[in-house]
């Protein structure tokens, strides 16, 4: 049984590294295609008479109301920026991970899916539980992602942003993968995504959150 749970919770993991991954793939292919120009019919110009020029009137100056300020994005040199050869695998260890998930976790398994980067570190206590990091060097959407990479989950909650230092922005969800419970926080920074998700019924987007700073923290220091 701890086999078949274990087999089932990888495969939860590795199902929605891949979702994640055909969503920005598919945005950034439709995005290289582009736009059409839109095309512009020829109007017909009529010459105004001098009487109305004459009597035309300088249109009046509009007045504007001030408008409030918009949150400012993080600036540019906070937000890291990953090497093309980054390694999730090696930027976090297993204690780090087991610290921040709530539970133990062996060593984690690197998988690289179609140029993504993926780690998964399984419970090493026997628990139907694991951890799943990875990178994705495609630009995109942060909220079109989110909504597509979850839209094969169920029961998914409302999608709810979180600080994350390091980060241009960061967007918590929950839901369900395969049957499994998972919390996942999708992050977006120079050059990419990030995605990290703790999956197990005792997962939250807190020890997800604690996860994604841990690793973004690493890029801080290396």
């Amino acid at each position: 049984m701890k086999a078949v749970t274990t087999i089932r919770v990888r495969q939860a993991a590795a199902a929605a590294a891949m979702g994640m991954l055909l969503t920005l793939t598919a945005c950034s292919q439709s995005d290289v295609e582009g736009d059409a120009p839109a095309a512009t019919g020829t109007e017909d110009v009529q010459e105004e008479s001098p009487a109305a020029e004459e009597v035309a009137e300088p249109a009046e100056e509009e007045t504007t109301e001030e408008e409030a300020p918009e949150e400012e994005p993080a600036a540019a040199g906070d937000v890291v920026v990953p090497a093309e050869d980054f390694d999730p695998c090696g930027a976090v260890t297993a204690e780090q991970v087991g610290e921040a998930a709530g539970f133990a976790v062996g060593e984690g398994s690197a998988e690289e899916l179609m140029g993504s980067q993926t780690c998964t570190f399984a419970s090493s206590e026997g628990l139907a539980a694991s951890v799943l990091l990875q990178w994705i060097p495609v630009e995109g959407d942060l909220d079109a992602t989110v909504e597509s990479a979850t839209s094969a989950y169920e029961n998914v909650s409302e999608p709810e942003d979180v600080t994350v230092p390091g980060t241009a922005r960061s967007v918590a969800v929950t839901g369900e993968t395969m049957s499994m419970p998972a919390a996942v926080v999708i992050s977006q920074v120079e050059g990419g995504f990030f995605q990290v998700m703790v999956i197990g019924e005792d997962g939250d987007v807190a020890q997800a959150a604690a996860l994604t700073e841990v690793t973004i923290a690493s890029l801080r220091t290396a």
